[in-house]
């Protein structure tokens, strides 16, 4: 077993692989331990460049390496401090939460129960399958017997072309009983309606918005049932 005095700053590096978080001050020596011998990763052998080495009885690896190793790349936000690991924002694109704030909310039950909400990195929320999201915009009906509905809008004032999203039911609603409906409009004019019942799959949509002003998102139910909730995962817009 080979034994080596490492620096703290080292041992910051080695975690990241190449991306790169130092300790600038307040450094100090660490007893470290090089007795990994091999990595195997779906039973293929691979070490990484930096040797794992252990410390207190944890061992390290260098995150960039098991990261890509397993198909998730990883990306060292300097502005935020944050690792991002797989899939992250595109910088291209405009989300609700961060870029756009709603302008109007109704609903026809009481607004306990029917209800929006929006978020971007922050509350992680999981569709019907079990992904998990923190980018997404959800809307509720609750239970009832009749017809009911929840209408959620966003000022788009004529500069967004597209809008990208995967619609769901969340995993709280995803045993609801009946069928919801959620109907798309643009400036107050339908552009399009998508059923929704337990047991459907998640559908990827695109809706180009041809520089409407404003872009509403209305749930609706026909024939009451309990609690239901859908979800636009990953929703954002293009210029």
């Amino acid at each position: 077993m080979k034994k080596k005095l490492i620096g703290f700053s080292v041992a910051g590096a080695l975690l990241l692989g190449s991306a790169g978080v130092y300790a600038s001050s307040n450094s100090k020596t660490l007893e470290v331990f090089y007795n990994v011998k091999d990595i195997k990763i779906n039973q293929v052998s691979k070490m990484p460049e930096n040797k794992p080495f252990t410390y207190n009885g944890t061992t390290y690896v260098p995150l960039r390496f098991i990261s890509e190793q397993l198909g998730s790349p990883v990306e060292w936000d300097s502005a935020n401090q944050t690792i991002n690991i797989g899939k992250t924002s595109e910088k291209s694109a405009f989300y609700p939460g961060r870029d756009l704030d709603y302008m109007n909310f109704q609903s026809s039950g009481s607004y306990t129960d029917s209800t929006y909400k929006y978020s971007f990195g922050k509350d992680t929320i999981s569709n019907n399958i079990g992904n998990d999201y923190n980018n997404y915009i959800t809307l509720s009906v609750t239970s009832n017997s009749g017809e009911e509905w929840s209408l959620l809008e966003f000022p788009l004032n004529g500069q967004f072309s597209t809008f990208k999203t995967s619609l769901a039911l969340t995993e709280r609603s995803k045993s609801m009983s009946n069928e919801v409906k959620l109907e798309v409009y643009l400036d107050e004019k339908l552009l399009e309606t998508y059923s929704i019942s337990a047991g459907d799959m998640p559908q990827d949509i695109e809706l180009k918005l041809k520089g409407a002003n404003k872009i509403g998102f209305k749930l609706v139910r026909k024939d009451g049932g309990s609690f239901a909730q859908v979800g636009l995962f990953d929703a954002k817009f293009y210029k």
